[in-house]
């Protein structure tokens, strides 16, 4: 959700600017949680265009890896091919394509095949975008020898990235589905047409001109902060009267992401932790990866004794909570 809803906010700025928008998504999609948010997205903005990108199946999950997102991302990789034609049929044409950071090498190569303009947009920080743009010009350094050595990745003008603070994966001397999406789509964005990052100039204008001037890496094109991207009203729709009626500020939102799972154990330590705190908290539990797998209650998935500890002061839920309500 970290990478569609933002989708969704630039899509409904660039309708509510009178802008034509045709809005392609994957079929079928990972999760329920996003199947949902798709169906109140279109509903909400019928002006909109879907088109479904239908993937083909792979034979098994990719190599070192059995995480049904990486699984995913790899059947929209295999099945890149086939959006030449989706993007060829439609009408009117297409003026310019816009793609999620973590597609850039695969489309790009299309679009230019097809002469159309292809901005990518990075979803997350500028400073995030420092370290995807420059990570393959690091792994060919001559002085990088031991991945599994390295305390902290200085990223050229700007401040050193901490080794904690770089998705583990990265760091590993072998491959992985992460590392290669990272020095493949990070190498890629210097072709396209323009980069968009979901910040703004006020809190990240250091990376966005280190950026601009070429200092970070040679030959990008203009990287243009287009945030803060406003919520949709249909981002509103899950009503929590509990939330409501505690004081502003007071209530402490616990939650790992929309692809994190934590172990049983994990999470009545969690729920442990929580219940003697003293704080007022809401908590969006997660057990299962994927939300499609998920069909237990969560008495039984945490406990009905702890559950009952945690009425005293929070609220529990198991569904997908947008962050715009803290």
């Amino acid at each position: 959700m970290g990478h569609l809803t933002p989708f969704f906010r630039l899509a409904a700025l660039l309708a509510g600017n009178n802008i034509k928008v045709t809005f392609i998504t994957p079929s079928p999609t990972v999760s329920l949680a996003e199947s949902q948010t798709l169906f109140r997205f279109f509903a909400s903005f019928p002006e909109i265009n879907q088109k479904q990108f239908h993937l083909l199946p792979l034979d098994k999950h990719p190599s070192n890896s059995e995480d049904p997102f990486y699984y995913h991302m790899e059947r929209i990789c295999q099945s890149s091919h086939l959006l030449s034609s989706l993007l060829s049929s439609l009408s009117p044409p297409l003026s310019a394509l816009i793609t999620d950071m973590s597609l850039a090498s695969p489309a790009i190569s299309i679009t230019q095949a097809l002469n159309l303009p292809n901005y990518v947009f990075f979803t997350s920080s500028a400073k995030m975008s420092t370290l995807f743009m420059s990570f393959h010009a690091l792994i060919d350094s001559e002085a990088t020898t031991d991945l599994d050595e390295i305390e902290a990745i200085k990223i050229p003008g700007l401040e050193a990235i901490p080794r904690s603070w770089i998705p583990p994966p990265l760091l590993q001397n072998t491959n992985n589905l992460l590392k290669t999406y990272f020095l493949e789509n990070g190498k890629k964005m210097a072709e396209s047409s323009g980069i968009l990052v979901n910040t703004f100039e006020s809190i990240e204008h250091e990376p966005l001109r280190k950026l601009n001037e070429g200092k970070v890496i040679e030959g990008l094109p203009p990287v243009i902060a287009i945030g803060p991207l406003a919520p949709c009203e249909f981002e509103k729709i899950q009503p929590l009267p509990w939330l409501d009626e505690q004081p502003a500020g007071s209530v402490v939102y616990v939650s790992f992401g929309s692809r994190t799972a934590m172990s049983r154990e994990q999470l009545k330590e969690l729920g442990e932790g929580l219940a003697i705190s003293g704080h007022r908290f809401l908590w969006m539990v997660k057990d299962k990866k994927v939300d499609r797998e998920d069909e237990e209650d969560l008495g039984q998935v945490i406990g009905s004794g702890l559950m009952e500890k945690l009425k005293e002061k929070g609220l529990v839920v198991k569904y997908w909570l947008t962050k715009r309500r803290y």
